[in-house]
Order: C-alpha cells, then structure tokens, then sequence
C-alpha cells in the first residue's frame, strides 16, 4: 500500500529578504533635524530656500537622485527637487529622494515634520512610523525635552526597535561647558530607559569640523555617530517589511555603478527613490541658511567605521504595495 506524505509548502517558501534599517529624524521645529540630514547625507539634499517651509516626511534613500512625490491615495509623480516648496501637505503623504551619500548604504532616513507645528496635523508623522523602525530625537539644547516632546515620543517609543537616541542640540549656545552639563544630566535623568543614550552634539560645529577629528570630537559628534552607526550595522532584520517604493522601478535597476548593489535596496531608473529632510519652522521662514564649510564628513567617517565593523549586505526585498 503507498503512503501518501503532505507536503509542508511553508517551509519550501522563501523566507523574506532583510531590508536596511530605516532611521528618522524626529523633534520640534529648529531641533536641528534639517541640518543633521545634512551632515549625514554629505551635501544638502533640498534647496537652501525650502528649509524653512512646511514639508510633509521625506524619506532618503539610497540610488540616482530623483523626487517623487507619493500622494494620500497612493499616487507616486516624479518632482523636480526644486519645486519642493511647492508641496502641498494636506494632499501629499510623504516626499521620496534619492541619493548617493554613503551614509544611506546602511540605512534610509526619514526626516519627520516637527511635532508641534499648529498648522499641521500630528497625522502627518504619526501616520509614518509604522514605517520606522528606530529614531534620532532632536531636543534644542536650551529648551531640552519640553513637555509635548515627552508626550510625542509616548505615542511611538513603543512602535520602534527601542534602537532610538535622544541628541541635545545646538549645545555651543550654552554659555559653558557647566551648563551643558547640568541640562544632560537633567534630560538624562527625566529620559531614564527611555533612550540608549542620550549625546549632546553642536551639529554646526561637526559640519566645521572636516578633517580635523579633535574638533569633530569637541563638536559631541564622534561618540554619537559611532554609537549610531553600531546600532545600525546590528539592528534586529526580523520584522521588517517591505519598503515603500514605486512598483515599476524596483524591477529595473542600474546596478552595474553601485559599489554595492545588494545593499542598496533603491530603485535606480526614473521614479520612486527614498531620501529623507525635515520641514522646519514656519515661523524661521526668514532666517539666513546655515552655513557650513564640509560636504562629506559623516559619509567618509560611516565608511570608515562600517569596514571596521564589516558591514552585511541587505538585499531589497520585492515591494509591499499594501504600504
């Protein structure tokens, strides 16, 4: 007599492919979130004039630049960069840029409207951190963690990783170092378990920094990326759905001038790129744009650090369009 045998399919079906991380830029208006994209990504993905208008989250990912604007409803319309101000929030869900930092081979960036903006709906973020796995809060270092800060941050800690650090910024406007350190040891204790750990940095004086590591180090930057980076190179790939990209595009991609195409994960050809930016305050609007002497300090100083660590490809898994 023949045995019949059932056949297990679930286990003959291929487990999901890992993703990088996704890591986003979160705080108030002026934090300092717009800037720390810069000084990760190596150059300034938006147009100095569009920093300091409303921007709905801009997600940065790794590949040929290109903008493509993703609709509520689900439309994705490739953008010229340059017209970014011209977007309209309420009818657009997020913003996708791509670029090549080195930065964005380890992770993609999603740079988050601030939290407290009147004009603008908590929907607006609240609605895109099931995307995020963890996150970089910015808290201005002369009104550090604010009441609506801790209240914000009560919503979402739970839907991260808990892979997330709170960074106390624009910490050179604090008369002395005494007082640097009386505000960390006050977030730090009203933040207990909340973060891995919490830096304080002056973002301006990392982007002077250059070549020259003593004052990357004053800057507060050296300990912190090299914290962030470990947490990135680490982070736990169970979970992790798939990215949110145009459905065409991920199918065809220019990988033959990647230097490392499996862990590029972005669509190369004409739409759908992820990139991420911060929509600063409104009310800054008028204020001069920042100015910075170096353009590529923290993706040299990722490379370094991830040959150091021996970075793990993750490969892009086919695309989820039930984002």
């Amino acid at each position: 007599m023949t045995k019949e045998k059932t056949l297990n399919t679930e286990s003959l079906s291929p487990a999901p492919l890992p993703r990088k991380p996704r890591l986003a830029f979160m705080g108030e208006f002026s934090a300092g979130k717009s800037t720390l994209s810069k000084l990760f990504l190596g150059n300034a993905p938006l147009p100095v004039q569009v920093t300091a208008t409303r921007l709905p989250p801009i997600w940065i990912s790794y590949g040929a630049e290109a903008a493509i604007a993703v609709d509520r409803d689900g439309t994705e319309r490739e953008i010229d960069i340059e017209d970014l101000e011209a977007i309209c929030v309420d009818e657009t869900r997020m913003v996708r840029l791509y670029n090549r930092s080195e930065t964005l081979e380890i992770c993609d960036l999603i740079d988050m409207p601030g939290i407290s903006d009147p004009s603008m709906s908590s929907d607006v973020w609240l609605s895109m951190i099931e995307h995020v796995d963890s996150v970089v809060w910015c808290t201005q270092a002369t009104q550090a963690w604010r009441q609506s800060e801790a209240a914000a941050w009560e919503l979402i800690r739970e839907r991260t990783n808990g892979d997330n650090i709170l960074l106390v910024t624009q910490v050179d406007k604090l008369r002395v170092d005494r007082d640097v350190d009386r505000v960390i040891n006050r977030v730090r204790k009203e933040t207990e378990g909340l973060f891995k750990a919490v830096y304080p940095i002056s973002i301006i004086e990392a982007l002077n920094a250059g070549d020259d590591f003593q004052k990357w180090q004053e800057s507060g930057a050296a300990e912190f990326v090299d914290h962030l980076v470990e947490l990135l190179l680490n982070a736990p790939e169970e979970g992790r759905s798939a990215p949110v990209a145009s459905q065409e595009t991920t199918k065809s991609s220019q990988v033959q001038d990647l230097p490392d195409s499996t862990a590029s994960g972005a669509p190369q050809e004409m739409a759908g790129r992820s990139l991420a930016e911060a929509s600063p305050s409104a009310q800054n609007a008028s204020a001069e744009p920042v100015v910075y002497k170096s353009s590529s300090v923290i993706p040299k100083r990722v490379r370094v650090l991830t040959e150091m660590r021996g970075r793990t490809a993750r490969p892009s898994p086919s695309v989820d369009a039930n984002w």
